[in-house]
């Protein structure tokens, strides 16, 4: 009888490139793997792997099991929760702080929906290097040009633009919202020392600005969103930030002129590709409607 837990290390063999890679991802011993991994061959009464030195490769017939065991896993998982007992998930997400703050929610929520409650890990990367390396199960990522260019699955969350914003208070906004951008110079900015938001496709600053060409008069660095709103909030500094917090805070948006900059960022939510966990599917499948 071929035991479920088994064709589960089948699948998460699958999404690595050799069993001491999958061992190390899965924090087990190689032998534990092998030995489930022939059970399962033992029971199809075929290889599912052709094993190379240092890398396996799926044959035909493990490619097919592969899409197969995903569905009947799925299918499983489901079953427990209808009968009350389901496994807990345990999801580990990597990403800037910003990214996390603002899309966690968003992404949890269907598996949330589908197996119930799970057990959450956030790691800070930028990037997809966790995720490359199997130190987590999704990354999430931003770009200001296209899609991640590895071998992932990338699911576009949002296209967001970066303002310059300041409180009511400021004595910029007190003279209007239309200004040239040499006059928005004149007044001091508050600026991330860390990349809160995630990549803004800048080498010379933290939040997508051109200093290299219209160059701020930097009057604080700050590690965190919560720091720079508080100096924004006391109407002495402007700040550059995305769009999306303006839905959440009362800040003015300054509209310039003579700036042809402007910092367009696309957040993108990656998995491996195929996927490692068959769950993960609820999450990466694209929105239809």
């Amino acid at each position: 009888m071929l035991k479920l837990n088994d064709l589960q290390i089948f699948v998460d063999t699958a999404g690595h490139s050799g069993l001491r890679q999958a061992a190390d991802a899965l924090g087990c011993q190689a032998g534990t793997l092998s030995k489930a991994i022939k059970r399962v061959e033992q029971h199809y009464q075929t290889e599912l792997f052709v094993r190379g030195q240092g890398r396996w490769q799926l044959t035909d017939a493990g490619r097919h099991l592969l899409s197969r065991a995903d569905q009947l896993l799925a299918l499983q998982q489901q079953i427990e929760t209808e009968l009350g007992q389901p496994k807990r998930l345990h999801l580990r997400i990597s990403g800037a702080p910003m990214l996390l703050a603002r899309h966690l929610q968003e992404v949890i929520a269907p598996l949330q929906q589908r197996y119930g409650e799970l057990t959450l890990e956030t790691m800070h990367d930028q990037g997809l290097g966790r995720l490359l390396h199997n130190q987590v199960d999704l990354a999430l990522v931003s770009s200001t040009e296209a899609a991640p260019s590895v071998n992932v699955h990338a699911k576009r969350l949002l296209t967001t633009e970066f303002r310059v914003v300041a409180s009511a208070d400021h004595p910029l906004v007190q003279q209007g919202l239309q200004h040239h951008i040499d006059k928005v110079l004149q007044y001091p900015f508050v600026v991330p020392s860390q990349p809160i938001y995630g990549d803004t496709g800048s080498t010379l600053s933290r939040d997508g600005w051109h200093d290299e060409v219209f160059g701020r008069q930097i009057g604080a660095r700050v590690d965190s969103l919560a720091a720079l709103m508080a100096l924004v909030d006391s109407g002495h500094w402007l700040a550059y930030v995305p769009d999306y917090l303006l839905a959440e805070r009362e800040l003015a948006v300054i509209n310039t002129e003579g700036c042809p900059y402007h910092c367009i960022q696309t957040t993108w939510l990656c998995a491996q590709q195929p996927l490692r966990r068959h769950w993960l599917a609820a999450v990466m499948a694209e929105d239809r409607g």
